[in-house]
């Protein structure tokens, strides 16, 4: 799970569009500071118990940097031990966290620069797009802008040796003027020399907390229009650009598949944790009754993880499984979306939808859109774990019966193909990696059944090459009382389909079939006493009119004894039977140069 943790709700800053409403202002900074660091002890131990595991821990407020630094430099000491205590399970699941990460407005940057150095913190900065709506909307708690501040402090983030991006959230009001916001993105990638591929752009929704503390709402959200015209303008702009990677890649990273505004229930996996202990779904659903959990102090982990997701899918049935989603090629991606903002807009969609069509549509490898059938099946899967009353009101899909059945016994260990080898000495030396080696120039290749072999080599042959097999003389014992009258046993195919006998099944065309018996076989110079060997380069010249450029042959190689054992032992056992349908023979694939290619 991603754990949230707000250590305090209190803000250096007064902005009259924050989505926390009064509770900025009327948190208690002394209180909170006192219990910041036990608060998150006690919330850490408690997962722990309860076998939970914290894989990310970011700090985020308010305004993180109000506490005491000594405070910070405790909860930073905390986190950094949880990871290094964890550290091979975090490993083994992928994740890579050893630093604390802290979203921050960058106010009080510059004091506590070596405290964020020493403990190598991980900073999202938080700013406006573009600068001069910070310098309006980014006012201390005495209304005073401090845009000035904020360029110096850019610069010195600038030269901060570890991770460190850029936030902003946009709301129509900031999309007014987009060359604006352009311009800006570069002045601080190339002036200010913030690296600016690392950026992340959110846009506003509304806020009732916001709209009760002042009266209305402050700025308006972006429509999709806005969001698909500010998405094209900055293609535009950076499309081949040194900033082209982080457009592709970082900024609109949340709208994306990895993000949890994209989870079916996020409240199975991201948790926001208060220094009193309070915990809520997100930041967004911060302060909300319909987000809160729980209480660490007060209540059991498990029943908090329970509520979370009980309250998540409550809020997504509230609006509805929306038509449009329901048909969407993209809803295993999208999963219709957040449920805060659903919430807040009363939408059943996604507040991002058209954005995020588009950001599909450009990285189709990325985020590929699932065929009809698949999202009708996701849909009905998705009802079932989201919106029960509508999936057991729905007339369930008719199933025709199945096109063919297999036997269950052929799950049964007994049943594989390995375990029929193994119980069966003429289908170990029928199978066996060990009994043919084919000589191609100076290069010993051991060949094995391509049915058993876990990768394909194949070779390119030209007229002049050597190409000399070699093979064990007891295989031709094997199932073969004289050996006098078995043979060495080759069959050339080529990999153009056609379609054979009464089963129409299509596999690779025949070309030749070569015996010859035992006695004509050589000893093998190369590998000596208990080798034969067979010159087979001038045979594959022979038939060199055959073999077309670019398409692989196939040569497959046992002996005459053990060939018919394998259809002998198809005829006795179905098990064997269906899984060795296709010829099971050590083989050797080669594109083939005549002398015009």
């Amino acid at each position: 799970m991603h754990l949230l943790y707000v250590p305090t709700l209190n803000c250096n800053l007064g902005c009259s569009y924050c989505y926390l409403g009064r509770q900025t202002s009327e948190a208690d900074l002394r209180a909170d500071g006192a219990r910041a660091v036990a608060t998150l002890r006690h919330a850490l131990a408690a997962l722990e118990e309860a076998r939970v595991l914290a894989f990310n821990v970011s700090l985020h407020g308010g305004e993180v940097t109000t506490l005491p630094p000594a405070v910070l430099d405790e909860l930073f000491i905390l986190i950094r031990q949880h990871y290094l205590r964890h550290f091979d399970a975090l490993t083994a699941l992928g994740h890579r966290k050893s630093a604390p990460h802290i979203k921050t407005n960058l106010y009080k940057f510059a004091p506590l620069y070596e405290l964020f150095d020493k403990h190598k913190v991980s900073i999202s900065a938080s700013i406006d797009l573009p600068l001069a709506l910070h310098a309006r909307y980014r006012l201390t708690r005495k209304g005073e802008p401090w845009l000035a501040r904020t360029h110096d402090n850019l610069r010195l983030l600038a030269r901060y040796p570890h991770a460190k991006k850029i936030s902003a959230t946009l709301s129509a009001e900031h999309l007014q003027d987009i060359p604006a916001l352009i311009d800006d993105i570069w002045y601080i990638h190339r002036e200010l020399g913030v690296d600016m591929n690392q950026l992340n752009l959110m846009f506003a929704f509304p806020s009732a907390l916001n709209q009760e503390k002042m009266g209305g709402a402050v700025l308006t959200p972006c429509t999709p229009a806005q969001q698909l015209a500010l998405y094209d303008a900055l293609h535009a702009a950076f499309v081949g650009s040194e900033l082209e990677e982080g457009l592709r890649r970082h900024w609109f990273d949340e709208f994306t598949p990895s993000y949890c505004t994209n989870a079916v229930n996020c409240g199975e996996k991201f948790y926001l944790l208060q220094g009193d202990g309070n915990v809520y779904s997100c930041v967004r659903g911060q302060g909300i009754p319909e987000f809160h959990y729980g209480n660490v102090f007060a209540d059991p982990v498990d029943d908090i993880l329970r509520t979370g997701a009980r309250k998540i899918a409550e809020m997504h049935q509230r609006h509805g499984f929306d038509a449009g989603c329901r048909s969407c090629g993209h809803l295993p991606l999208c999963n219709t979306g957040c449920p805060v903002v659903k919430h807040q807009n009363a939408s059943a969609r996604s507040y991002t939808c058209e954005l995020q069509r588009a950001i599909y549509r450009e990285r189709p490898q990325s985020f590929p859109e699932s065929p009809p059938d698949e999202v009708a099946a996701y849909a009905r899967d998705y009802a079932r774990r989201i919106h029960p009353a509508l999936a057991v009101a729905e007339t369930p899909p008719t199933h025709t019966a199945p096109l063919f059945a297999l036997p269950p016994e052929l799950d049964e260990e007994k049943n594989t193909l390995r375990a029929l080898i193994a119980a069966d000495p003429l289908l170990q030396a029928l199978y066996r990696d060990d009994a043919f080696v084919l000589e191609v120039g100076d290069e010993l290749v051991p060949l094995a059944s391509q049915l058993l072999k876990q990768r394909a080599d194949w070779y390119t042959l030209a007229e002049a090459d050597r190409l000399v097999v070699h093979v064990r003389r007891e295989l031709f014992d094997a199932n073969c009382s004289e050996p006098l009258r078995n043979t060495l046993y080759l069959q050339m195919l080529r990999d153009t389909p056609v379609v054979y006998g009464d089963e129409r099944r299509t596999k690779q065309e025949h070309l030749f079939t070569w015996q010859l018996h035992t006695p004509c076989l050589e000893p093998s110079a190369r590998l000596g006493d208990g080798w034969l060997m067979a010159d087979l380069a001038g045979l594959v010249a022979l038939h060199r009119r055959l073999y077309r450029r670019g398409v692989r042959n196939n040569l497959l190689f046992t002996t005459g004894y053990l060939r018919d054992y394998h259809y002998q032992k198809q005829k006795a056992n179905a098990f064997y039977h269906i899984q060795a349908v296709n010829l099971p023979f050590q083989n050797f694939e080669f594109f083939y140069l005549n002398r015009e290619q």
